[in-house]
């Protein structure tokens, strides 16, 4: 797997079509968050991250953009493809996006990591 530089993935966030693609999804995504489970471990800091993303304060800062650029999938999909922004931003599929959001989630909304269960391998 292609692994992207730093300056590869600094420009990803850079390019404003890809900073639109992860708004919409993290718009999305939020959505979903809102009808949860609220036993979903986590739910009131999801429930707050949610809301806050689809009441911005403005649309002029790159929000969750750095984080989804600097995922292990999207920056190895970026960095397979030709070394322009533009194609970068074109060979990841926005299923990939969505996918970077829902594992960005968590960490975004401030969730602790679930210890691993005892007895579990």
């Amino acid at each position: 797997m292609p692994i992207s530089t730093l300056l590869n993935e600094h420009e990803l966030m850079r390019n404003t079509t890809f900073t639109a693609r992860v708004r919409a999804a993290v718009c999305r995504v939020a959505r979903d968050v809102l009808v949860e489970d609220p036993t979903t471990p986590g739910n009131p800091l999801r429930v707050s991250l949610a809301r806050q993303v689809l009441n911005p304060g403005g649309w002029t800062t790159p929000g969750l953009t750095p984080v989804i650029a600097t995922d292990a999938e999207i920056s190895a999909a970026a960095a397979g493809s030709p070394d322009t922004p533009d194609s970068a931003q074109a060979a990841i599929t926005d299923e990939l996006i969505l996918d970077a959001v829902r594992r960005a989630w968590n960490l975004t909304a401030g969730v602790a990591p679930q210890p691993p269960e005892q007895g579990a391998p």
